[in-house]
């Protein structure tokens, strides 16, 4: 089973990922120009919006999307993204939601839940809804500091 414990948990903003809070994780290979990852960074002080970094691929393997925070990067099969109050949804051509966002406000700070059945570039299920969040099918690594984009 994966090991999530080692987590600490952020004091602004965290993701449930596993039913667990963490400051941010990664699934995948964020550096590989082909392969699956999902990458739920870090989200610094003062800012609320998630910074979510993904390529994805659909149940036979098939590339579907590549986004970063606020903007799609690459989406050959024509998805949309749909802005809600406190987040958004990535829907396929066909009206399905591929990606569901939504952040939540608390007194102390913010949590994100994501929701959506991910898969890789073999078309193996790596993340699935669970509840009101996402459970990880494979390795997943934790950010514990700071954001992807200061390393």
């Amino acid at each position: 089973m994966l090991k999530f414990r080692e987590s600490l948990i952020s004091a602004h903003h965290n993701y449930l990922v596993n039913q667990i809070l963490s400051p941010g994780f990664v699934v995948g290979n964020p550096d590989s120009r082909d392969d699956f990852f999902f990458h739920a960074d870090v989200v610094p002080a003062g800012e609320s919006e998630p910074r979510i970094y993904a390529r994805l691929y659909d149940s036979q393997g098939v590339f579907v999307l590549e986004i970063e925070p606020k903007k799609i990067l690459e989406n050959p099969i024509g998805c949309l993204r749909q802005i809600f109050p406190g987040g958004y949804r990535i829907v396929l051509p066909s009206g399905e939601s591929l990606l569901s966002v939504h952040t939540e406000s608390f007194a102390n700070g913010y949590l994100t839940r994501i929701q959506g059945k991910l898969y890789d570039r073999g078309g193996k299920l790596r993340i699935e809804p669970y509840y009101d969040a996402i459970q990880v099918h494979d390795e997943v690594g934790l950010w514990l500091k700071e954001p992807f984009w200061k390393r």
